[in-house]
């Protein structure tokens, strides 16, 4: 016969009252919440397993039954689990009965018993619980679970049975409700699971967007290269501005990006299709007067072989500067030069055609309340 057929015994000759304050008493010594509660298993190492009744009655759910010594001491003399000391005043487990070795093959026994049941109002108490899952068999503990920051019952349970028959009959029973209300059921393991996969999936999504955002992040300090795009247009007068340097190539190529400063002499024009910029140069040579902007007659050729590489080259590094800057809280290069370009406010005119696209500026070169407080968690 097990502990809790004995205590079904004794319930049966009792007492109602007695009845609850051996149950509950006995649930404290119990094979299930003694291992676990860690404030009652210091108590019993200090005097031979015997725990003060006046310590006990410090516990909510027994203190809800009764406040006197003696009617605890009454009742539990009746418990085929616990001893009375002899002058009536603390209780242990019988040595004769003592509790199970803690292992991990135990811990997963426990686990196969216990079921994950949602769908309780959060005004149930725990009364309500134990009274609902004693309908299905022998239930040795229901666990409330309850929110972290307000400690409120959040609807769910954790309850265990004593016999992995009825564990399996109420996980398995079709439309089980409670209160009218449909209960999701499964057992504790398989709940464990899927919360564990839907973690596993969440730290996955999470990673893979910080992936794609470090992929983005690359690819915008990436420059892309066209070759034979770069034109420099020489002679601008002191007023010249970019957007009539736009205006005045955009007849004869698309216009990716200006690379000028306004003040200087020199330009350099990036067009957005590869070799334009000696198309473009063919085209302005076979016009009856040279290229002429903002009333300045200008110098055009096509920047090739090493000048074109270190344009390019100083154009990748400067984004990787500004890159590095922006990593460090500052705000970028304001009003930083470099070759013919102007950094800073005004950039956004001034953009290429494939860097507006992704917003990246272009740039050239103990016995406490608490301690019982849990006690009684682990009671629910």
């Amino acid at each position: 016969m097990t502990n809790e057929d004995e205590q079904q015994d004794v319930s049966s000759s009792v007492s109602p009252l007695d009845a609850k304050i051996i149950k509950q008493i006995e649930y404290y010594f119990g094979d299930f919440n003694l291992p676990r509660d860690k404030f009652l298993r210091e108590k019993v190492k200090l005097d031979e397993g015997w725990v003060p009744i006046e310590t006990l009655l410090t516990f909510n759910r027994l203190k809800s039954l009764t406040e006197e010594e003696s009617k605890v001491a009454d009742a539990v003399r009746q418990s085929s689990l616990l001893e009375v000391s002899d002058d009536g005043k603390k209780v242990r487990r019988s040595p004769d009965k003592p509790l199970p070795e803690s292992t991990t093959e135990r811990q997963q026994k426990m686990d196969e018993l216990t079921v994950y049941a949602k769908g309780f109002p959060v005004t149930a108490t725990i009364d309500d619980l134990l009274e609902f899952f004693g309908q299905f068999g022998r239930c040795l503990n229901v666990f409330m679970r309850r929110l972290p920051s307000s400690r409120k019952f959040k609807g769910s349970v954790f309850a265990t049975f004593e016999k992995e028959e009825d564990a399996k009959s109420f996980v398995s029973r079709e439309g089980l409700k409670y209160n009218e209300v449909e209960l999701t059921r499964c057992f504790k393991k398989d709940h464990q699971q899927e919360k564990k996969k839907a973690r596993e999936a969440r730290v996955a999504e999470k990673a893979q967007k910080q992936q794609k955002q470090e992929e983005e992040a690359a690819q915008e300090e990436e420059t892309e290269i066209v070759l034979g795009c770069l034109l420099r247009l020489g002679d601008l007068g002191e007023g010249t501005s970019w957007e009539s340097i736009k205006q005045a190539l955009a007849p004869y190529a698309e216009v990716a990006f200006v690379d000028y400063a306004r003040g200087r002499t020199e330009a350099v024009v990036r067009f957005a299709e590869e070799g334009s910029a000696q198309a473009v140069l063919g085209q302005l040579g076979a016009l009856e007067e040279p290229l002429t902007i903002d009333g300045t007659r200008v110098t055009t050729s096509v920047l090739e072989g090493d000048e074109e590489a270190e344009y390019w080259k100083k154009l990748t590094a400067a984004k990787r500067e500004k890159k590095g800057r922006n990593k460090g809280g500052q705000r970028g290069a304001q009003g930083q030069r470099g070759r013919g370009g102007r950094q800073g406010g005004r950039r956004g005119r001034g953009q290429d055609k494939n860097e507006a696209k992704r917003g990246a500026p272009d740039k050239p070169a103990g016995d406490t309340p608490a301690k019982k407080a849990k006690t009684e968690e682990a009671a629910d």
